[in-house]
């Protein structure tokens, strides 16, 4: 999870009456406890929110509550959110289809295809290790020069790594010739009909995106689709997705920051733009990789990482779950295991985890030992 830091109060929002808009498959059903999220948003002091419902029957209700932008935009199911790490759920999902395609062994170090380290014990590394947290790698990097290494023997025990994420969208440009973004738009987004969804947006355009806003609703006008914007500029005028390690890493250095991962654009661990239905197109679309909910790596209690997303045990159920939460945005996905019905939860606000709490208990009706354990 990225760290969140507060900013300064720009502008506070006043809510009032708040939109909601919805788009839904004929033969689904929108769930009334659906009915209370405004209140939730309201209390919360989060501006808005895409929400979408998986059913088991495939059909998907969704739509769009409150602002993209607090007091003056409002938001509607076609708004892009900051998908923040629920986008390493979509690279896990690209990863498996090239298991499944032969492309990349999941116990092969991945030193063998990209030289990242001269630690002994780091070059053991594997994909296997990367997609269930096991690594040993950290969260994020923040100094240049730090090392790349793990902190323990890989695969021995838990630690969340969106480092272990950007090794991985590396690892699939040095097997493919091809950089991540446009592997993974080509075996996850296009299939799975995620039209709305990318990994940034063109120098020149301005779609319609939500702002991320601090824990009081306020605008944080230095973050989200600025700080893209700031970063992307600093780049090279080629589409973002098109860029090469070494154009991503003279982006980071013309802006002022060290050239590591988490200042760089696309962020294979948490650069994706998207909708609550186009997330929930991916999670239909991953049912086919069965490998996602295989429990991995022990995290506490009854939570496990499979190879991809968390595991979560219950007495009569099974749950795969993720969080992803960067400044002003907080994110959840659920999925019912048994009958694969999900739930999707984008927030623009630093205090959606109230809001995306709420929802996941009304849908599913149980507690989640998984938000006990988040931090």
């Amino acid at each position: 999870m990225v760290s969140v830091s507060r900013r300064t109060v720009l502008a506070v929002p006043c809510f009032g009456a708040v939109a909601v808009t919805a788009t839904r498959a004929r033969s689904a059903q929108l769930p009334a406890t659906l009915d209370a999220m405004p209140a939730w948003l309201e209390l919360a002091s989060v501006p808005g929110a895409s929400w979408a419902v998986l059913q088991a029957s495939g059909t998907i209700a969704s739509g769009a509550v409150g602002y993209a932008r607090a007091n003056d935009v409002l938001a509607t199911p076609d708004t892009l959110f900051e998908a923040a790490s629920l986008s390493k759920v979509v690279l896990a999902v690209a990863v498996h289809d090239m298991v499944r395609g032969g492309l990349i062994d999941l116990d092969r170090p991945v030193a063998d295809h990209v030289a990242f380290t001269d630690d002994p014990r780091t070059r053991t590394i594997t994909p296997r290790h990367l997609l269930s947290h096991s690594s040993g790698l950290p969260n994020w990097r923040d100094a240049a020069g730090e090392a790349l290494t793990s902190a323990f023997t890989p695969g021995t025990k838990f630690r969340y790594s969106g480092e272990g994420f950007v090794l991985l969208g590396r690892l699939i440009e040095a097997v493919t010739g091809e950089t991540a973004a446009r592997v993974v738009a080509a075996r996850v987004l296009r299939p799975a009909g995620m039209r709305r969804s990318s990994y940034g947006w063109a120098h020149g355009s301005e779609p319609l995106v939500a702002w991320a806003h601090d824990g009081a609703g306020a605008l944080l006008a230095d973050k989200g689709p600025a700080e893209f914007a700031a970063r992307r500029d600093a780049g090279p005028s080629t589409p973002v997705d098109r860029w090469t390690q070494a154009e991503r890493e003279s982006a980071a250095v013309s802006r002022g920051t060290p050239a590591m991962p988490m200042f760089t654009i696309p962020n294979m661990a948490a650069g994706l733009w998207t909708t609550a239905a186009d997330f929930a197109r991916c999670l239909a679309y991953a049912q086919r990789y069965t490998m996602l909910s295989t429990p991995t790596t022990r995290v506490k209690g009854t939570l496990d990482w499979g190879l991809g997303w968390g595991l979560e045990r219950g007495t009569d159920r099974r749950f795969a779950w993720h969080w992803g939460a960067n400044d002003g945005v907080a994110n959840l996905f659920v999925v019912d295991l048994a009958s694969n019905m999900a739930v999707v939860v984008l927030t623009n606000g630093d205090s959606g985890r109230r809001v995306y709490e709420r929802v996941a208990r009304a849908i599913f009706a149980r507690e989640f030992d998984a938000f006990a354990w988040l931090k």
